[in-house]
This record gives structure tokens, C-alpha cells and sequence, in this order.
């Protein structure tokens, strides 16, 4: 996968092997309940294995999450008509779902709703914009959320061939161009009641987006290894020293990660995790420059690791940012050394 890393970034192609390969080895089961043919890990374990793939390719990382992420508001979803057996396909590999909910959470707020929804006979009539979502095009539902005249919203399966469902061109993203993330265009689209998972209700996505942070960290921690790694690989004094120190710190922050990553810490990471986030962030902006710093002009070569490294790491700092995770971002970058 790291091989293969920085010609997907300046193709965009999308991972296709990459994402065969990590499903022979039962990455697309973890997420998914045992009931269904899944391993039913807890959201740590998920955690975990996003930041092992990060080092390679954050692209595959953030694909799998936004696919896992689906998948637990599905599960969530009881009375959902096709949750049962829209869960043992993907125990098997054999579809793929995403998810488009940034215009509930963090895209968009403050004005009018991206995506609305009003109710008609036998469901509810979607229209607007989905702005952000990854491999939408690759997908056959994506778990969306819109907003009713009275501010209530719904969650729902979104079938990727409804009519009036338009999945624009992958964005032109300076980095992570291989996840395919973009827009996806809803024109009077018709979502019957079968197609729900939760709703109408104030707040559809409940404390989901509290616990965010924390396990967005972890694709930062894997980041920050990735850096770490070719720090590793440039023989010179001043890399073994910038190892050594960055190294300390990535094991700091790692530890607080996974302590309050623990059942029972549910409140502290609510309270602590976007000051988490953004040290993460941070953390990783510090250590892939410092690698584009060592490998000098080769760094800004296309094509170079540690360029493609420098990019992703910006995608940190706009990813699914609420504002106290953005201030935490202002306040570490704007501090006096």
C-alpha cells in the first residue's frame, strides 16, 4: 500500500487493490456485529487499525472509516428495513456504503440546510446538496442526513441510483485525491420510510459527534508515524535528534489518546478529546515538514513521500472540525515559540 501510495496521489485513482487486499485480510468484517458475519470490534480496535494503515496511505485510512462509520449507524438502526441483510454484505465484501453528513455536524452551519427533507406520502422528498462525502460514487447507500421545515432531522439510506441522486466529480483536493471525496446533488428524491434509520428527531446523530475527535486522532497519531518513518531513513545527526525528540512526544500524546480511549472515560473524552485532536494535528504538521525540511528540495519534487506526507497532513486541520477543535488548531499554531 505505501508503495503504491504516492502514484494513486497524483492519479486519484481509486485504491481498488488496496482495498481488496485489506479485505483478504478481514479489515471490511471489523466493523460489522458478529450476528452478521462480522468481528464486532469496539471503536478502540477500530481506531487502532485506522492508524496502522495511516503511515501507508491516510487516502485508505479515511476510506475505511467513513465505510466503518456507516456501518455503526446502520447497526444503530434496529427497526431499519435493510439492515440485516445490507450488514452481512458488507460482512462479505460485497457492497460499500459511506457516509454524507457533514451538513448536520460541521459544513455549512449557520445558514439555510444543505439538504432538506419534507414529508409526502410514504416517506420524504430530499433536496439539496451533500457536500462532503468520501467514495459516495463507489457506494451503494450513503448514510445522509437532512432537515425538515420544523429544524427536526432525519437519518436515512441514501441508494446511490435513486433519480434525482447526482454524485459530482471527485473534488480537485491537494491531497488524498485517491478517496474520491466530493458532492453529491439530491433533486426531489424520494426516500420511503423503509430507507430510515433514525428520526424525525431534534438531534439524529445523539453524542456521536461528542466522541469524534478521539478517533480522528488516531488517523493523526498514524500520520505522524508515517513522518516518523522517514525521519528514520535520513542518515544524519540532526534526524537522529529530531527522531529522537518528536518520537517522545508522539509516545505522550499516544498514551493520553489511548487513555481516554478506555470504557468508562466516555465524559472525560467529550471534554478532552478536540484539545486532543488538535495537539495531534499538530503534532503531525511539526514532524512531516520536519521530514520535507531534511530531504530539501527532493521534498518538493511530486512524487517524493514526505511531499505527499506535508499535504495530507493539511487535511488534518479541516477535517470534520467543530469549532473547538479548530481554536485548539489557531491557538498551538499562533503561540510564540
Amino acid at each position: 500500500m505505501r508503495e503504491r501510495a504516492d502514484v494513486l496521489d497524483a492519479s486519484g485513482q481509486w485504491p481498488s487493490d488496496d482495498l481488496a487486499a485489506l479485505a483478504t485480510v478481514g479489515v471490511m468484517r471489523r466493523a460489522v456485529p458478529h450476528e452478521y458475519g462480522g468481528e464486532g470490534l469496539t471503536p478502540l480496535e477500530l481506531y487502532l487499525g485506522y492508524e496502522m494503515i495511516a503511515p501507508a496511505s491516510l487516502a485508505v485510512a479515511l476510506i475505511i472509516s467513513q465505510r466503518d462509520s456507516a456501518i455503526g449507524l446502520i447497526d444503530a438502526a434496529a427497526s431499519n428495513h435493510y439492515r440485516t441483510e445490507l450488514l452481512r454484505r458488507l460482512a462479505n465484501d460485497q457492497t460499500f456504503v459511506t457516509i454524507g453528513i457533514a451538513q448536520l455536524t460541521t459544513s455549512r452551519q449557520g445558514g439555510p440546510p444543505a439538504l432538506t427533507a419534507e414529508a409526502v406520502e410514504g416517506g420524504y422528498r430530499i433536496d439539496g446538496d451533500i457536500p462532503w462525502s468520501t467514495g459516495a460514487a463507489k457506494s451503494e447507500y450513503v448514510v445522509a442526513g437532512a432537515v425538515l421545515p420544523d429544524r427536526r432531522q432525519i437519518l436515512f439510506l441514501l441508494p446511490m441510483n435513486a433519480p434525482g441522486v447526482h454524485a459530482a466529480e471527485p473534488l480537485p483536493l491537494v491531497s488524498l485525491r485517491a478517496s474520491w471525496t466530493g458532492s453529491i446533488r439530491c433533486t426531489g428524491v424520494m426516500i420511503t420510510f423503509s430507507h430510515l434509520l433514525v428520526g424525525p428527531a431534534e438531534k439524529v446523530l445523539g453524542g456521536r459527534t461528542n466522541t469524534l475527535p478521539l478517533g480522528q486522532a488516531f488517523l493523526a497519531t498514524g500520520l505522524c508515524r508515517g513522518g516518523l518513518d522517514l525521519i528514520a531513513r535520513h542518515d544524519s545527526p540532526t534526524a537522529g535528534a529530531a527522531h529522537e525528540r518528536l518520537d517522545a512526544q508522539l509516545i505522550e500524546v499516544r498514551t493520553e489518546l489511548l487513555a481516554l480511549s478506555q470504557p468508562g472515560r466516555e465524559q472525560d473524552a467529550i471534554a478532552a478529546g478536540p484539545m486532543l485532536r488538535g495537539r495531534c494535528a499538530d503534532l503531525a504538521l511539526r514532524i512531516v515538514h520536519s521530514a520535507v525540511a531534511l530531504y530539501k528540495g527532493s521534498a518538493l519534487v511530486a512524487g517524493h513521500p514526505a511531499q505527499r506526507l506535508a499535504r495530507e497532513a493539511l487535511f488534518l486541520l479541516v477535517w470534520s472540525c467543530p469549532s473547538a477543535v479548530i481554536d485548539c488548531t489557531i491557538d498551538l499554531l499562533s503561540e510564540n515559540p
